[in-house]
């Protein structure tokens, strides 16, 4: 019986240290393929080559439309500042004036 055991024993140790081995080498050669697919590197030089063709393209329109959006803004800068509310030396804005010189006039609760 004690031959008997020590077989049973010893083949339950052979099959744990197969198992343990075979799962330590799973876990070695899933990392980096776990790594590998979060970095999203399943593209090929071409397809990287197209994107940042693409992005380019994509940087150079932003570009012109903000130089557009740009000119767009001084125009009408300019040609707002003609259309003032109330010009020098109009009556509203002496009114103005005089409201203002009694508003720092008046004693501050």
């Amino acid at each position: 019986m004690l031959v008997r055991d020590s077989r049973r024993k010893g083949a339950f140790v052979q099959r744990n240290i197969r198992r343990r081995t075979f799962m330590t080498t799973l876990a070695m050669l899933s990392v980096p393929l776990f790594a590998f697919a979060r970095d999203g590197n399943w593209n090929t030089p071409q397809d990287k080559e197209k994107e940042r063709e693409k992005q380019k393209e994509k940087n150079k329109e932003e570009k012109e439309e903000k130089k557009e959006e740009a000119k767009d803004k001084a125009k009408d800068a300019a040609e707002d500042h003609d259309k003032v509310v109330d010009g020098p030396g109009t009556d509203n804005s002496q009114d103005r004036r005089q409201d203002r010189r009694r508003d720092q006039v008046k004693p501050k609760p």
